[in-house]
């Protein structure tokens, strides 16, 4: 599922943030906003929420990557079905741009694995990254779609 949410710039806004004030951007975010509930048992959401840098030729990516607390306690990668494609989420022209991924499990996840959502952040101008994040998942966040329960915001997820 990939959800959207936009907000405009106010008109004649036209702000030209650098890099380190986009990383600093109360916009930008990823959370956990799906866990396993009662009517999707399997499937886990990432939700990511990215500022715009009011230029309307910057185009605006997100990939998302789901990890898992291993039995050691250090964070993996999914290997498989773990990691989507960049997702196109507009403009840079708006104040922000939430997306969000569900990621369904197999039946193999075992109980009480921990979950994670990693996103990998892009602001490109013609095919050329201006700007580049990467954030794990944090509690907190103001979901505005998706969520399940409506407005969770979780930094991880615990399987059954």
């Amino acid at each position: 599922m990939l959800g959207l949410f936009v907000a405009p710039l106010a008109a004649g806004a036209s702000p030209q943030p650098s890099t380190t004030s986009l990383l600093n951007s109360r916009w930008l975010w990823a959370t956990v906003d799906v866990c396993s509930t009662a009517s999707s048992s399997d499937v886990v959401g990432i939700r990511g929420s990215m500022p715009g840098t009011g230029n309307a030729d910057e185009h605006m990516y997100m990939l998302f990557r789901l990890q898992y607390r291993d039995s050691a306690g250090a964070w993996d990668y999914v290997k498989k079905g773990g990691k989507s494609r960049s997702i196109y989420v507009g403009t840079s022209a708006y104040v922000s741009r939430q997306a969000g991924l569900d990621f369904r499990l197999t039946a193999s996840t075992a109980a009480g694995t921990e979950l994670r959502g990693e996103v990998y952040f892009d602001w490109r101008i013609d095919g050329r990254t201006e700007h580049h994040a990467v954030l794990t998942t944090t509690a907190g966040h103001l979901v505005t779609a998706g969520a399940s329960p409506r407005g969770l915001s979780a930094s991880h997820c615990t399987i059954g």
